[in-house]
């Protein structure tokens, strides 16, 4: 099916992909998914309003905050085992600062960037036990980077998640790539619109998050745009299991995302523990929820 819509990234046609559902599960209305027909980034159309963040992981508890601290380090392990220690690192969309505080419980310096004021006020708080100098909160958007470093450059960034909310996705990517001296790191997870739970729930797939993300990739996509950036691929796979069991677990049960009904969140972290073996499968095919990606920064490429 043709679609007259022009892809904002590329400016060529594009076709219709699906009408996604929203968060809470029913038809997002007047919404359509689009895939480029040049650069195959997929958009959606109209592009999301300035929705406010969707509020982050902030565990609750001694032992819920062991748990997701252990989540978030082996997400991010296989990146520090590439760093030496008290490398910096840039937390691009910092959220509730969360990562933040593992990358420096991991012998990182960070610099946290996070543009949401309730966020910038979480991650303030989340860090806070540590010594000074660990963690640098920063509210600021990714096309402030350059301010926020002021001449610093990084041994890597992370972007978890961000991505796809780029307004400009090129424009993101070089002010971070920017940020990272040659050869530095950067690690990206975005939903990956090609996994086995997209395929299998359709509009329904708690991935397409129409209300605030405006680009949906797949490997082919994600290479082409961090080639273009100056960043070269040096490895890219599908995630599962305890890296991303609630995706699967919300495209079943919308309603019981924490994000979207706070008091019903212990259910829906129980749902999601529920599918981490079916997410861990999906992986193992290379079919995962997410994908994965370590590039590295080529400026004379």
């Amino acid at each position: 099916m043709s679609d007259a819509t022009p892809c904002p990234r590329c400016g060529a046609g594009s076709r219709f992909l699906l009408s996604p559902h929203d968060r809470e599960g029913g038809p997002a209305a007047a919404v359509r998914l689009c895939l480029s027909r040049v650069c195959g980034v997929g958009f959606t159309d109209p592009a999301p309003g300035d929705a406010p963040a969707a509020p982050a992981a902030s565990p609750a508890g001694e032992v819920e905050d062991r748990l997701a601290a252990r989540i978030v380090g082996a997400g991010l392990g296989h990146l520090i085992r590439m760093l030496p220690r008290n490398s910096l690192v840039v937390d691009v969309g910092a959220g509730s600062g969360l990562r933040a505080r593992v990358l420096a419980e991991r012998g990182m310096r960070v610099v946290a960037i996070e543009p949401d004021p309730l966020e910038e006020m979480r991650a303030h708080a989340m860090v806070s036990s540590l010594p000074a100098g660990r963690v640098e909160v920063v509210r600021a958007g990714v096309d402030e980077l350059p301010e926020v470093m002021a001449g610093r450059t990084a041994h890597a960034a992370v972007m978890w998640h961000v991505l796809e909310h780029l307004h400009d996705l090129d424009a993101g990517l070089r002010s971070v790539a920017g940020a990272l001296r040659p050869e530095g790191l950067l690690s990206i997870a975005v939903p990956n619109r090609e996994s086995a739970e997209a395929r299998a729930f359709g509009a329904r797939w708690h991935g397409w998050e129409p209300s605030r993300h405006r680009w949906h990739m797949d490997e082919e996509s994600l290479r082409l745009v961090l080639g273009a950036a100056g960043l070269s691929v040096d490895e890219i796979g599908t995630r599962g299991g305890w890296g991303y069991p609630s995706g699967l677990a919300y495209s079943i049960a919308p309603g019981l995302d924490p994000q979207v009904s706070p008091r019903r969140g212990l259910l829906g972290r129980a749902l999601a523990a529920a599918m981490i073996p079916a997410a861990a499968g999906a992986r193992i095919a290379g079919r995962g929820g997410q994908l994965v990606t370590i590039a590295r920064y080529s400026p004379l490429r």
